[in-house]
């Protein structure tokens, strides 16, 4: 970059100017360039870009999807990534899902280190913006997410996106610099009463950041992102806690909704959790009057209901006719669990068939949209709450596609405007959804009929609305008659869902073949889980030489056998229902590998490779292993003792004694070892019991049960024993066990809340466990126990200080493990001597004082002896001033042969040197003795005082003969133009200075630049161009 012309370099803003000082300035600049803003993104019309385009159209109708959104089912891919989608995208159409509902796309905290991708740790970070920037660490990036979205498109789905429109991350130093802005925000306080409007409204959700939507400047920055992400493809939303954002005609007109809604978008819902005062009838017509072919709001009350009526195991019709929301039912989005529902264990014990019954059932209706949670992988019903079998990014269960599921799409898509008829199959645990036309052609009718484990039926002789015929079932072939008005023949099983009607797409079942995770890094070695739906003769092989057959679940692990920085494939292959053959390549990428060069174990009480273990005291120690260096590939730690019967150590390097004797430890990764002599002392009492640790936030500190038994015994009659508080925030209750069984417990509210860890309980050994967020934590308590201190000692016993002088106590704590080992300091005399919280005691004067160190009610003292000091105290000098008649801002003139008195001030002035020393830089120019100074000729001189290592000048100018004073200064070189001056980036000019009159004398001259980063200039006057500026 060139600095060339006078647009370019020297003329328009001043940010940097080339200084010449002596009497007076003159100086240079250079110009800064004009700040480019970005344009908003282009006005997508969602509807006409896809129901209004011809390919998309085809698409629709190869797979019977519906053309309206609200009509349609809608997959909820949760927190699936944007290729994991893409790679679905055509089993989803094949599926009869009319849409899918994805996560926020927006940037979110990156959460990706805790637990390294695990759905515990990670599901809420999707919910916590950062900026309005389009991609995030859990879906991927914004080029993948408009790939997805034409894919979506091209087999005839549409994408909704959640919205979070309502707040931003709680970590404020995580937000983005361009959001920074207190005034974006309302101020941080929290919500006390969800049924006062402007409380629930005005405040902050669980510590989020709460947008401020009355603020013009935020709302039209929503507006622009959510443009934008119409714009990359998306043809909806759902507004993340749409009731926490007020209406247009709440608290002062907000305009915030009527600015960020037109933004091109079909089809838009908000989350409106129902409750008190929420006003859902109000949300339901402002989103659906907003978007181009309707909206509404979440019906979660009927969400509860379809709960009920899986947890009564009851498909009562009672349960699905009362959508319990006065909207009009196009304006609903209906549900049988969301992923609030899952994550919030409300919903995680019901099984996935029965999900599946009450969504076929809600589904059939064709009322309302409907809303499938796809929960993570091999998670739920009976097993656990997150398996953590899959990581976030990755494909969840396969319920989505399961037959029974599809089929109910199927026939929902194919009864459009058909009209409706509810009724029970000779019970509560069985149901028929009527969809008819009465225009006496039965290729237009159907019956779907889903059934409980109780609910196997014979149909005939139920009345039905459908047409003369017969009717076959998309899942299982079988078919029933109809005959005036009556089923005269057919049957269902329990615990199927089954779909009598003429389908209009290929109802061929899903197959599915892939491996899980599809990409990625690693360091050292990779497990990849197989998967497998209705497939037959599935198999795998890797460019690694591996290969064999697999069923659903099963884990290869890859990366052994090549070198850092290769990549490895994996092949999957296997027969569809179709017979067709599915065969899938996934690749992943080893990186380059660091040797582990040394591993380290540090721990309380190891030292010098030593760790001592008394029985009576302390029954488990903690190590921590170290390896070198920090960023080694393989930094897995594996442990192992020599010894497990004198004591043991965990996977995590928990060491528990066991009986006395010697052990060694070792720590290993990568094949690097470091090891630990441990010493046991003492004998190992043996608990008699087990006690069981639970949150009191789940049910409630006074209403909490555990219900258990020890082995295979009895166990306890339900609800159990009551629990009691063990410390804050968590109950306990010890179990009599003598030999120290296995122990199996659930717990519950006494009401019929159960926490039975998906139906297959917790089960653990030891004397403490630990049961938290679903998972099993043995021989740990939340609750510290008490060590008592027996004795505290203070080394060097006692002292004696001269006034003024000081020493550094220490105080030893015994046992090493007491859990009050903090000391507290005290002196008896701080007159005499002072002691600070670490025990440096400092004498003040001649005495004596006591000093205690205390730690858990125990003291120990030393005795101070402060004498006098007979050092005479020497007063430093801190400054000195040079002051006189003609003196001003440290400089004077006088003429030739004339004098000048100055005189020094020393601070302080009590100063112990009180000796100043005079001196001149050029005795030609000037002489002084004693603060007198003589003019000898004209020039400048500079004149010292020197007190106490501390000095002070006056710069003296001596005029007389033929000098002149200086009137004006002009600064003159090689292209200077007035004051300014061009040069190229790397260009070098020497300057001078011109004095006016011309026999002046100028003194000293000194330079400076303004802005360095444009120019800099030497002390004699040297430019050098540096940027441009």
């Amino acid at each position: 970059m060139s600095i060339s012309s006078r647009f370019d370099g020297l003329r328009k803003k001043t940010i940097a100017g080339i200084l010449a000082t002596a009497t007076l300035l003159g100086g240079l600049s250079l110009s800064a360039g004009a700040t480019q803003t970005a344009s908003a993104a282009p006005l997508r019309d969602s509807y006409s870009d896809t129901v209004g385009n011809a390919s998309f159209e085809a698409a629709r109708n190869k797979y019977g999807l519906t053309k309206d959104m609200r009509d349609g089912a809608t997959l909820h891919t949760f927190m699936w990534s944007f290729q994991t989608i893409k790679e679905h995208m055509e089993e989803i159409a094949q599926a009869g899902y009319t849409s899918i509902q994805i996560n926020n796309v927006s940037a979110v905290k990156d959460n990706s280190e805790l637990g390294k991708g695990n759905w515990y740790l990670n599901w809420y970070y999707i919910y916590q913006p950062t900026d309005t920037t389009i991609g995030n660490y859990i879906l991927g990036s914004e080029d993948e997410f408009k790939e997805m979205c034409a894919i979506a498109h091209q087999h005839g789905v549409r994408v909704i996106v959640d919205a979070v429109a309502n707040h931003f991350t709680s970590d404020w130093e995580v937000i983005d610099p361009s959001w920074q802005n207190k005034e974006y925000f309302h101020p941080q306080a929290p919500i006390n009463d969800y049924n006062d409007r402007e409380d629930c409204t005005q405040h902050t959700l669980s510590g989020l950041w709460d947008l401020n939507t009355q603020n013009g400047e935020v709302a039209q920055r929503m507006a622009e992102f959510y443009r934008k992400v119409v714009a990359d493809g998306a043809d909806g939303f759902r507004y993340d806690a749409a009731k926490h954002i007020e209406l247009t005609n709440e608290f002062g007109g907000s305009q915030y909704w009527n600015t960020i809604l037109p933004n091109g978008a079909q089809y838009q819902y908000g989350e409106v959790l129902q409750d008190k005062n929420v006003r859902e009838t109000d949300y339901a017509a402002m989103f659906n009057d907003s978007s181009i072919n309707g909206g509404g709001v979440t019906a979660s009350d009927y969400g509860q209901e379809m709960r009920n009526s899986m947890n009564d195991r009851s498909v009562n019709t009672r349960f699905f006719t009362d959508f319990r929301l006065n909207a009009p039912v196009n304006q609903l989005v209906t549900w049988i669990e969301s992923h609030d529902n899952y994550c919030d264990r409300q919903s995680e014990k019901f099984t996935e068939q029965q999900v599946r019954t009450a969504w076929a059932t809600m589904n059939a209706r064709g009322k309302a949209m409907t809303l499938f949670f796809n929960r993570p992988y091999a998670s739920g019903g009976t097993q656990e709450w997150f398996s953590e079998k899959s990581k976030i990014g990755d494909v969840g269960s396969d319920d989505w596609k399961q037959p029974g599921v599809v089929a109910s799409n199927h026939f929902r898509n194919a009864m459009v405007g058909n009209d409706e008829n509810i009724q029970n199959c000779g019970g509560d645990h069985c149901v028929m959804v009527e969809r008819f036309k009465s225009d006496g052609n039965a290729s237009n009718d159907g019956v779907l009929v889903a059934t409980t484990e109780r609910g196997g039926q014979d149909l005939a002789g139920m009345s039905t609305k459908l047409d003369n015929g017969t009717y076959k079932d998309e899942v299982s072939g079988s078919t029933i008659t109809v005959s005036g008005g009556k089923i005269t023949s057919g049957s269902v099983e329990a615990n199927t869902v089954a779909a009598f009607y003429t389908p209009k797409v290929d109802t061929t079942p899903i197959s599915s073949a892939e491996a899980m995770p599809n990409k990625g890094d690693f360091e050292d070695s990779k497990d990849i889980t197989l998967r497998s739906f209705n497939m037959a003769n599935a198999s795998y092989t890797t460019s690694e030489g591996a290969s064999g057959s697999f069923k659903d679940g099963d884990i290869i692990t890859i990366g052994a056998a090549s070198a850092g920085g290769a990549d490895v494939t994996v092949t999957v292959t296997g027969t569809g229902n179709n017979g067709k053959t599915i065969n899938r390549t996934y690749t992943y990428h080893k990186g380059a590998q660091i040797p582990v060069e040394s591993v380290s174990i540090s721990g309380n009480g190891v030292s010098n490779g030593r760790l001592s273990m008394d029985l009576n005291s302390t029954t488990s120690v903690q190590l921590n292993a170290t390896v070198t260096p920090a960023d080694a590939t393989v930094r897995a730690i594996s442990w192992k003792s020599s010894d497990p019967a004198v004591a043991t150590v965990s996977s995590d390097g928990l060491v528990r004694g066991k009986k006395a004797g010697m052990t060694t430890i070792t720590a290993t990764a990568a094949g690097v070892s470091a090891s630990i002599t441990v010493t046991v002392t003492g004998e190992l009492v043996t608990p008699q019991g087990t006690t069981v640790y639970y949150p009191a936030d789940k049910f409630g500190a006074n209403s909490t049960y555990i219900h258990y038994r020890v082995g295979t015994g009895t166990w306890t009659t339900a609800p159990g024993v009551k629990m009691e508080e063990a410390c804050d925030g968590y109950l306990s209750f010890t179990i009599e066990n003598p030999d120290q069984q296995q122990v199996e417990v659930t717990f519950n509210n006494g009401s019929g809340s159960w926490d039975s860890n998906g139906g297959q309980n917790y089960k653990a050994n030891g004397d403490s466990i630990l049961v938290e967020n679903g998972k099993i934590a043995e021989g740990a308590s939340p609750c510290t126990a008490i060590i008592p201190v027996t004795s505290v000692s203070i080394s060097g016993g006692n002292i004696t200080l001269k006034e003024g002088a000081s020493k550094q106590l220490s105080a030893t704590v015994a046992p090493a493990n007491a859990t009050d080992r903090a000391v507290s300091w005290k002196s008896s005399n701080t007159a005499v001597a002072t002691v600070d919280a670490s025990g440096n005691v400092k004498a003040v004067k001649a005495g004596t004082a006591t000093i205690t160190a205390t730690a858990g009610g125990k003291s120990a003292s030393v005795k101070v002896t402060v004498t006098k000091d007979d050092t005479p105290v020497v007063v430093p000098v801190q400054s000195v001033s040079i002051s006189g008649t003609g003196v001003s801002g440290g400089k004077a003139t006088i003429n030739v042969g004339a004098g000048l008195n100055l005189n020094a001030t020393i601070s302080p002035s009590n100063a112990t040197d009180q000796n100043i020393e005079w001196s001149t830089s050029n005795a030609a120019i000037a002489t002084v003795a004693n603060g007198r100074v003589r003019g000898v000729a004209a020039g400048t001189a500079t004149i010292k005082a020197v007190a106490g290592g501390k000095e002070a000048t006056v710069i003296v100018t001596v005029v007389g003969g033929t000098t002149q004073p200086l009137q004006s200064i002009a600064i003159a070189g090689t292209g200077v133009n007035g004051s300014e001056l061009a040069l190229k980036t790397g260009a070098a000019v020497q300057l001078s200075v011109r004095a006016t009159p011309a026999n002046a004398s100028l003194g000293v001259v000194y330079w400076s630049s303004s802005d360095s980063s444009v120019a800099t200039v030497d002390g004699n006057g040297k430019v050098t161009a540096k940027g441009e500026g």
